[in-house]
């Protein structure tokens, strides 16, 4: 019977098969022999003998169901015996190959057509045993009952993955009946090929029943790496399961390195660059735009002044602006935003890239924290140049629906000026007025962000195991919007304030530390979140949805000579490992029955006359 698998590995390996599926079959995605035998096999071994196994209904392609179903049955105890009797097929002239090594096995098969699984699963632990059998009685032509070490090696490579480099490998002479002897007996032979053979016997040894006493002695040997062992800790056991497991297991590949691009299309790929982040920067500034307008409009609201609270909070704020200026009153603004959005996300997504690649490990792929906290930080310094004077006007031109709502009826009159209008007035230096406010800002802001936009994508969705969805970039930006918009509140509001022009009788700020100690004073420490929620209700969204257009963009509209191709392998061969060791130590024994491995487990040895 077979083994029901978790719901959560059920999922995983549903998500292998979409990743290899390479065809479509009454209007299913389906696999073909050789994406099934990519998806299963690690560099090791070949496992596509057994598609016809899985391919139950024998169409030429299998189905996500059948899939699954191969998966489970690899898992079974017994897989081994199993897959070679389905791959052989029940009838005997197929099947007698596998126990030739066995006169008696032989001979029962002659003169019967068929045998049921249950017969042939014990017929081939009996000819396995005697090719164990006749494989040692060759390598003892002196009929010693010993075999040396070297010899040793060379029969066990026969009958378990074993690599010659292993710590097993190594420590097999401790093995010897002496120091001296360099031979080992045959009672401790079988124990070693029993032992490694199953691997997952050894996990299971706590109780002493599971191993025989002299299986438990070679356990003790091999782990601890001291001839006589009594015992050896559960790490040094679990370091000799690793190493039997080990031998099946995908090995790293060399990695593609696509051909440095020439001076013409480095600069081809920039402008690409700039112009996905562009239309990305602008789809998210749009979006979010209105929540912006508010949270302006909320910051630089003085509380200290009697008579000026014009909105009691942010939903009361986007209620009045609607009422006062109409709905294009939520959008005035806009424009300034975004014709710098381009040059700010283009900056800064380049600058964060460059430095993440400088700061990852060439080797592993991976990157630490303070490497990714740099590069944030260093994108957001960058951006400054940008941001700052994109900043003063498109706040100057969302506070002007105030000034003008309270000059009705005044004698002081006020016009509506342009964003041209208010770069003439402020110039080139007024232009980065708040800039250190602007830095303290975005330094930490990108710092937080790009930092939890990675690990959210890496350790909450999985990226690296399968392609992210519009949603998963969506939510991952969003998520890291939040800690990075709260919690750079304060800077925020700071610049606000030695941004906008100063009404009668509202405080003049100098300078960074002068506006925060007088809001301070005046106001209070939470004064300093003013607009926090707004921040986050904006800033969240918005870098979501921004993130979300720059990745999708890139994969729909892939700059000309670019592939895709090896992260979706990378994904590819951290996926493969999701097939548990077990499954792989199983498929190995069921290929060595068939004489189907580089190992030649298994292979005839004929019997000694």
């Amino acid at each position: 019977m077979s083994s029901q698998l978790p719901a959560g590995d059920v999922a995983r390996l549903a998500e292998i098969f979409d990743l290899y599926a390479d065809t479509v079959s009454d209007g299913a995605k389906c696999m073909s022999p050789a994406a099934f035998a990519r998806a299963t096999s690690p560099p090791v071994l070949d496992t596509s003998a057994f598609f016809a196994v899985a391919d139950t209904e024998a169409r030429g392609v299998l189905t996500k169901d059948d899939f699954i179903r191969f998966q489970t049955l690899l898992r079974d105890a017994d897989a081994a015996a199993k897959l070679s009797f389905s791959a052989a097929e029940p009838e005997t002239a197929s099947l007698r190959a596998l126990v030739s090594a066995d006169p008696a096995a032989s001979s029962y098969l002659k003169d019967r057509p068929k045998i049921s699984y249950a017969e042939f699963a014990q017929l081939i632990d009996a000819s396995r045993a005697a090719r164990i059998r006749h494989a040692f009685v060759a390598a003892d032509p002196q009929g010693s009952g010993t075999i040396h070490i070297d010899q040793l090696l060379v029969i066990a490579r026969q009958f378990v993955p074993l690599e010659p480099t292993s710590p097993i490998s190594q420590r097999l002479a401790l093995l010897s009946e002496s120091p001296d002897s360099q031979r080992i007996g045959y009672p401790t032979f079988l124990a070693l090929i029993s032992l490694l053979s199953d691997p997952s016997r050894i996990r299971q040894s706590a109780p002493a029943t599971s191993l025989s006493p002299l299986e438990t002695d070679v356990l003790n040997t091999l782990a601890s790496g001291e001839r006589g062992a009594e015992s050896a800790t559960p790490e040094s056991i679990s370091n000799i399961i690793d190493t039997c497991y080990s031998a099946l297991q995908p090995v790293p590949q060399a990695e593609h390195k696509p051909k440095p691009r020439t001076g013409l299309m480095e600069v081809m790929f920039q402008a690409y660059n700039f112009a996905i982040g562009a239309v990305a920067g602008g789809i998210g500034a749009a979006v979010v735009y209105p929540i912006d307008l508010v949270k302006t409009r909320m910051q630089n609201q003085r509380a200290a002044v009697v008579g000026e609270m014009l909105y009691k909070n942010s939903i009361d704020c986007f209620r009045k602006v609607i009422r006062n200026e109409g709905i294009l009153g939520l959008y005035r603004g806009l424009g300034p935003q975004l014709v710098g959005v381009a040059p700010e996300k283009a900056i800064k997504l380049t600058v964060n890239d460059f430095v993440r690649s400088r700061f990852t490990n060439k080797q592993t792929g991976e990157i630490a924290v303070a490497g990714e906290m740099l590069a944030g930080a260093m994108a957001g310094a960058s951006q400054v140049v940008f941001t700052n004077p994109l900043e003063i006007v498109k706040i100057r031109l969302q506070i002007q629906g105030e000034m003008l709502k309270e000059a009705v009826g005044s004698t002081k009159a006020i016009s509506r000026s342009g964003a041209i209008t208010i770069i003439k007035e402020l110039g080139l230096v007024g232009l980065y007025k708040g800039a250190s406010a602007c830095l303290l800002r975005d330094v930490p802001f990108s710092a937080i962000y790009f930092t939890c936009y990675s690990h959210l994508k890496k350790d909450v969705f999985r990226e690296g195991e399968r392609q992210l969805g519009m949603l998963d970039l969506l939510l991952a930006g969003a998520i890291a919007g939040m800690p990075a918009a709260y919690l750079t509140t304060p800077a925020d509001v700071i610049k606000t304030r030695l941004q906008v022009v100063a009404k009668q009788g509202e405080t003049v700020y100098t300078g960074l530390t002068d506006a925060a100690r007088k809001i301070y004073k005046e106001e209070g420490f939470k004064a300093f979140f003013k607009g926090g929620p707004a921040r986050i209700f904006r800033s969240s969204p918005q870098f979501g949805a921004t993130l979300m257009c720059y990745e999708l963009f890139h994969r729909m509209v892939p700059f000309p000579g670019e592939s895709h191709e090896l992260p979706q392998e990378r994904a590819a061969h951290q996926s493969r490992e999701l097939s548990s060791q077990t499954a792989l130590f199983h498929a190995g024994n069921a290929l060595r029955l068939l004489h189907d491995s580089g190992y030649k487990f298994g292979a005839f040895v004929p019997p000694s006359k």
